[in-house]
């Protein structure tokens, strides 16, 4: 890697500054694609992004992101119930951890958190109290350890999914790959949803989503999750055919695919950035 943060991606540069933007969601399409790729393939890449990120998050712990970026910030790493959890458990370590930076020194000498901590252990009335506190920071800890392992696995598998989704990705007809149509819920009334049946070999579903508005927007963008769990997956920058039946066509592999029932949101986006309200497809994926 060069230094001040840059460091070489084929013949082009590639700053902290950049992946910052990346992280946010402020790249255009063809550069998004390039960082995305590298993510994928390239270990120093990927621990670029999470230093990135990590800085990312600080800032916005500490109010240092402005409103435009704060707002992209919340989107991205606070969709679900989950994701705002694990930041509330972040800011409250670093909360506790301001705090005994700040508390005040006995005079002559400086006095260190871990010496007050054992001089507290070393009264008996303190003991039980002071035991369940270092409990309660070790599982502090560990939470949060599992909260980062947890939001790094849903980044890779949000660009995963972006990559397969990306415009030079669909022009490719996998051999091992399946497809299937859907209609949107409100057009399909009481009717069961599809099902897909995983078969030896098949690598990835192309799933066919008819936009019904009439409305007509030349990007898209799906949420996908699955029927009883908290996550859920965004797939930006998705475009109709050009076939004139404004079909969105958009790939999962089939890694991602457990047995149930899961439910796509697919909306259209503004000019301005803005969604459409969203049109909802499902399918069942059985063994």
């Amino acid at each position: 890697m060069a230094a001040s943060g840059v460091w070489p991606m084929k013949e082009e540069l590639i700053t902290d500054a950049l992946l910052r933007e990346f992280l946010l969601g402020k790249l255009a399409d063809e550069e998004r694609e390039r960082i995305e790729s590298l993510f994928l393939t390239d270990s120093q890449t990927r621990e670029r992004v999470d230093v990135v990120e990590q800085d990312l998050i600080e800032d916005y712990l500490e109010d240092g992101l402005t409103a435009d970026d704060r707002g992209r910030f919340l989107s991205r790493y606070a969709q679900t119930d989950e994701q705002q959890r694990q930041l509330r458990i972040t800011k409250s370590i670093r909360d506790w951890a301001a705090t005994e930076a700040r508390a005040p020194q006995t005079a002559g000498a400086s006095v260190s958190v871990w010496n007050r901590l054992r001089t507290l252990l070393l009264k008996p009335v303190f003991v039980v109290p002071v035991a369940a506190l270092i409990l309660i920071a070790i599982v502090l800890a560990i939470v949060w350890l599992n909260s980062r392992i947890e939001q790094r696995k849903h980044l890779a598998i949000e660009q995963q999914l972006a990559q397969l989704n990306s415009p030079i990705s669909l022009r490719e007809v996998p051999s091992a790959m399946t497809s299937i149509e859907l209609r949107p819920v409100t057009v399909r009334s009481v009717e069961p949803p599809p099902a897909l049946s995983s078969r030896a070999g098949i690598q990835s579903v192309e799933l066919r989503l008819p936009w019904v508005q009439q409305q007509r927007y030349s990007k898209y963008q799906a949420e996908v999750r699955r029927v009883g769990d908290n996550e859920s997956y965004k797939i930006p920058n998705l475009q109709a055919d050009s076939d004139g039946r404004n079909v969105i066509r958009m790939r999962l592999p089939t890694s991602f695919l457990n047995r149930g029932q899961y439910q796509i949101y697919l909306s259209g986006v503004a000019n301005d950035g803005s969604l459409s309200s969203p049109e909802e497809y499902s399918f069942l994926v059985s063994n």
